[in-house]
């Protein structure tokens, strides 16, 4: 691990291999480990960058105040990261859930080149708050609304951390037409006999250490992101690969959003495997590599 200071923290990342490089953004809730599996076999072909997230566990900030968590600030850690290290060589960026926003905001943004964008489970950018506010579930508002709260929704979910890491791995083996996406129901969903996912649980929970404010503060920003982003949104020309979960209740794709994605850059691709929920770089590394793999 190494860690790159960029004006009040330490980014941390890790490099390994050589070639063409390969940047791996993981997304929530999750950390530089998330990609363990993948970048073992890249590494044999690429150099492959793995970065823990700004206000993730090994990327904190002291005394953050909310903008710090905005989509500018989290593009520039990845741009100032790629300049400083000079992973410039064929560079694909590549992220999973809000890993994915991030990446898209860096290729948006033209400030550094980037040759291919791999975005899983993910998209462009989050709508405006109002959007969830409109959603509820039995009375209970969409998490995504919660969090616009991040001190409350941490204090909330961290009172069994647990819990709140078993049920987010939580393996889905059905399609649920309407999911209940409420802070409760979506991460204090695990019971005793339910499938996770291949994740080390106990590092997680000690690693986040009771506090998620940091990580739930990029929720509570997607309303400012719209603004900034309204500088640099446009029709990007890098080519774009999205993968969806046929079985991911946080991300559902539709024809609707197909439709969006499809204008959202001039080549772009889509593939939907119907088999995968949201932790698909995790059940299915291989069609993330063929992604990466196949300019």
């Amino acid at each position: 691990m190494k860690k790159l200071k960029i004006n009040n923290f330490n980014l941390t990342y890790s490099t390994e291999g050589e070639g063409s490089d390969v940047i791996l953004l993981h997304g929530f809730p999750s950390d530089i480990f998330f990609w363990e599996k993948i970048k073992s076999k890249l590494k044999k072909n690429f150099r492959v960058t793995s970065i823990e997230q700004r206000g993730y566990p090994l990327s904190k900030l002291n005394n953050p105040t909310l903008d710090m968590f905005n989509i500018d600030n989290l593009s520039n850690d990845i741009e100032t990261l790629i300049e400083t290290n000079g992973l410039v060589k064929n560079t694909i960026l590549v992220g999973h859930d809000w890993g994915s926003i991030v990446a898209w905001a860096v290729v948006s943004r033209e400030k550094v080149k980037i040759s291919k964008l791999v975005s899983i489970c993910g998209g462009t950018e989050f709508p405006h708050s109002d959007i969830y506010d409109e959603l509820e579930y039995s009375g209970k508002k969409h998490y995504i609304s919660s969090f616009q709260d991040p001190k409350s929704s941490s204090n909330f979910l961290t009172q069994n951390l647990d819990k709140f890491f078993r049920s987010s791995y939580r393996l889905v083996k059905n399609n649920i037409a309407q999911p209940d996406l409420s802070l409760n129901s979506l991460f204090f969903k695990y019971k005793k006999n339910d499938l996770i996912h291949n994740v080390d649980i106990e590092r997680m929970v000690n690693s986040f250490n009771n506090d998620l404010y940091q990580p739930i503060s990029w929720y509570a920003n997607i309303n400012n992101n719209i603004m900034l982003s309204n500088e640099w949104r446009r029709v990007i020309e890098t080519p774009v690969d999205f993968l969806f979960g046929g079985l991911d209740a946080a991300v559902k794709f539709n024809s609707k959003m197909e439709s969006r994605l499809k204008k959202s850059g001039k080549n772009v691709r889509i593939k939907l495997i119907s088999n995968a929920d949201h932790w698909l770089p995790l059940t299915h590394e291989e069609s993330v590599i063929e992604s990466i793999t196949n300019i």
